[in-house]
């Protein structure tokens, strides 16, 4: 039997094709799946670092006492979700990853648009703004992809009622 005849046996044979089709589109459906996932993870870490920010950030709007303890607390705040002690909200946040300063003579309309920022019977408000830089750990198997290293920034700013 020659070699023609033998793969003209196979022409009309689709025994099996499923099975190849399957071993093709399995390992893009996996990788698509991997990153899905993956994205997923860094989107709700992103959202408990905001959630954080944002907490910290209207805290420190309306605490009372001086700077540092506002600030230190704040900062607990952020990490943690609590005043003091708490639970970290994201695995590897540190409280020495968030800023907080106060932007003393922010203008309350936008001089450029003439849109109102902040409702003030003065030209100029405080404003406190709290930041973190978070370097994502691992991106699990999209970093054998080539993907880099993935840093997420946040920041919030309030309007300062206390003080």
């Amino acid at each position: 039997m020659s070699i023609r005849q033998f793969l003209l046996r196979f022409h009309h044979d689709d025994q099996g094709a499923a099975l190849v089709e399957i071993a093709i589109v399995t390992p893009l459906v996996l990788l698509l799946a991997a990153g899905v996932f993956e994205f997923s993870n860094i989107f709700n870490t992103r959202l408990l670092l905001e959630a954080g920010v944002e907490d910290a950030s209207r805290y420190m709007a309306r605490c009372s006492s001086d700077w540092d303890t506002c600030s230190a607390l704040a900062t607990n705040l952020a990490v943690n979700g609590a005043v003091q002690g708490g639970s970290e909200r994201v695995a590897g946040w540190t409280t020495g990853q968030v800023t907080i300063t106060p932007v003393l003579s922010t203008p309350a309309i936008d001089t450029a648009t003439g849109t109102q920022l902040y409702l003030s019977s003065t030209g100029n408000v405080v404003v406190v703004q709290v930041k973190t830089s978070y370097p994502y750990p691992t991106l699990g198997l999209w970093s054998y992809l080539g993907f880099g290293d993935v840093k997420l920034t946040v920041f919030h700013q309030e309007r300062v009622l206390g003080w």
